[in-house]
């Protein structure tokens, strides 16, 4: 089997060989000496128009979702959008137990946040994250929890006493 070796820093490396699609494509070849690599004119466009359309790809607006799965509470310092009850329109804070689609119980962490700039603020969205005490976090839609989220966000600290 073939491998390549990296010398291009203090240790050196081993790599598997690229796939042969590349040579079949004209996109590599084995240099004269047949060990050393060497784009060729079609590899070294079609790298170029890759690059071109990353930089591009890198220039449009993006949202950040904060790892939805982590089973810590909702911030307190942290804007908040209110879950409640559908039926009763209660208020349910974050540590809440609730009942999940099946019938298990579920503790209510608070809602997914997500950040147009690059994670300088957060806001919260509209789905909910639970934890299970057996085998860690969820999301739900807050209707399949039998609730739903107020539209607007609440500044951290004016949430209702719980």
């Amino acid at each position: 089997m073939r491998y390549l070796v990296d010398r291009s820093g203090k240790f050196r490396s081993y790599l598997g060989a690229p796939p042969p699609a590349l040579f079949t494509a004209g996109l590599l070849r084995y240099r004269g000496d047949g060990v050393g690599l060497q784009l060729t004119s079609v590899g070294s466009a079609a790298l170029d128009a890759y690059l071109a359309r990353k930089a591009a790809l890198d220039t449009l607006p993006y949202t950040l979702t904060r790892n939805p799965l982590r089973e810590e509470l909702h911030r307190a310092d942290e804007p908040i959008r209110i879950l409640r009850q559908i039926p009763t329109g209660r208020e349910i804070a974050p540590g809440a137990t609730l009942t999940d689609p099946t019938g298990h119980p579920v503790t209510y962490l608070g809602p997914t946040m997500s950040s147009d700039d690059r994670g300088a603020t957060w806001r919260p969205t509209f789905t909910a994250r639970v934890s299970y005490q057996d085998h860690g976090g969820w999301l739900y839609p807050p209707a399949a929890l039998g609730a739903a989220y107020d539209a607007e966000q609440v500044a951290p600290g004016t949430q209702e006493p719980g």
